[in-house]
């Protein structure tokens, strides 16, 4: 059987446009230095410049990376936006939902994972453990930002169908905003 990845990369339209305004945003705080005010007052917008500037260089370089953000195949959903990047097996997985959140769409994917070995434990860890009955919980969020309408429900699209072929108890949910 031949191995079945779907590989998820952010939108580059979306990658030029957010460059695009974190740079306009830098260069019209920068512009304050050209004004007649306070030295503090320049000082700071020069600061604020840079990180807008700052800002547009990790969203370009990020929006350029060979790796995608998401590969979902046999072996599950890996998450590759996390150092290092978290393999999460179908079996594991719980919960795929599509919901709004404020201003975009998100894909909330909710895993269990049972803790056996002490390496993986660390304090908070171990707290979340006990109140649990020794499972962790891990989540991954795709958020709608960086992709395109159509290209963010084909991900949801291949997320579902992937899903229900290698785990069918996962619970798929498409809460879909109401017209006003």
């Amino acid at each position: 059987m031949m191995k079945e990845a779907y590989e998820v990369y952010p939108s580059r339209l979306r990658i030029y446009m957010t460059t695009i305004v974190f740079i306009l945003f830098g260069l019209a705080i920068c512009g304050v230095v050209f004004t007649s005010t306070w030295l503090i007052m320049k000082i700071l917008a020069i600061a604020f410049g840079l990180l807008f500037f700052y800002a547009a260089f990790e969203t370009a370089v990020k929006g350029h990376a060979k790796r995608p953000d998401y590969i979902f195949d046999d072996q599950g959903i890996t998450d590759n936006t996390q150092e290092p990047a978290v393999v999460v097996p179908w079996a594991d997985i719980l919960k795929i939902e599509m919901t709004p959140n404020n201003a975009v769409m998100q894909i909330g994917i909710l895993a269990r994972k049972t803790v056996i070995s002490q390496d993986e434990k660390n304090v908070g860890l171990t707290r979340n453990l006990v109140s649990n009955g020794n499972m962790a919980f891990y989540s991954i969020m795709i958020d709608g930002f960086k992709f395109r309408q159509k290209q963010f429900l084909n991900i949801f699209e291949e997320l579902q169908r992937q899903g229900v072929k290698h785990n069918p108890s996962i619970l798929v949910n498409k809460v879909l905003e109401k017209k006003r």
